[in-house]
């Protein structure tokens, strides 16, 4: 492996001389685990890895649901367009409330969340059960499993709990619509610690406090992040 240039700094060169490691073949220098396993991509791992495939899983069988990298999309939408879904699937998009409940009912599915803010930094948090009910049951966030990861939870007090967006109040606010007030729609109960369909801002903005796109354990409430990316996989059965 060559000389190293850029700004995203040399996250390849501990992987120099090292043998490729799929879920099948273990062939890392982690004696305890499979590297590609426990990180759910094949990689050129030692043990295991600092490039981004740590940060990111892929590979077989993960399914991207949301997507945010720039402020060019509107997420502050109606009942009905978060029903359908909206976007571009190679950019930015919601795959839509409707298909996330087929796809969740179908079996018994991991959610993947990754963040990122505007100083490089990433996060993830992983929740190794995800469901939401049809649209008869206000698309509920009815299962929510153990959360593993490093960018705190701030789902979990979400669950059990509707969605809700600017033109259909299902949170538990008497007085008000935390989608609206907030400027997001999502599973809120008085309101949320997360709002990732909020709107885009760069960075901490004092005056949007809880109306940018947050993660409440990770950065607080005051502080909006550059990139979201919400994945699902099937926890059991993965076909290739």
């Amino acid at each position: 492996m060559g000389a190293f240039n850029g700004d995203a700094g040399d996250s390849m060169r501990e992987n120099q001389n090292q043998k490729l490691t799929t879920y099948d073949r273990g062939n890392d220098a982690w004696e305890e685990k499979n590297c590609a396993v426990e990180f759910m991509g094949s990689w050129w791992y030692t043990d295991c890895t600092y490039s981004l495939i740590r940060k990111i899983p892929v590979g077989p069988c993960w399914t991207v649901i949301a997507r945010r990298t720039n402020g060019d999309l509107n997420f502050f939408r109606s009942w009905q367009e978060c029903k359908k879904g909206f976007g571009d699937i190679a950019g930015d998009f919601f795959i839509g409330l409707d298909k996330l409940h087929v796809i969740t009912k179908s079996q018994t599915h991991v959610l993947y969340v990754h963040l990122e803010d505007f100083e490089g930094n990433t996060r993830y948090a992983q929740y190794d059960e995800f469901f939401i009910e049809s649209e008869n049951q206000l698309y509920r966030l009815t299962k929510l499993g153990a959360f593993t990861g490093d960018a705190g939870d701030s789902l979990s007090s979400q669950k059990g709990h509707n969605f809700t967006t600017y033109d259909r109040d299902n949170d538990i606010k008497p007085e008000t619509n935390c989608a609206l007030d907030y400027m997001g729609p999502w599973w809120h109960k008085h309101c949320t610690y997360s709002n990732l369909f909020a709107i885009y801002v760069n960075g901490t903005v004092s005056s949007m406090e809880r109306k940018g796109v947050n993660w409440a354990a990770w950065r607080g409430f005051a502080y909006s992040l550059k990139v979201i990316q919400m994945m699902v996989r099937p926890k059991y059965t993965c076909s290739v």
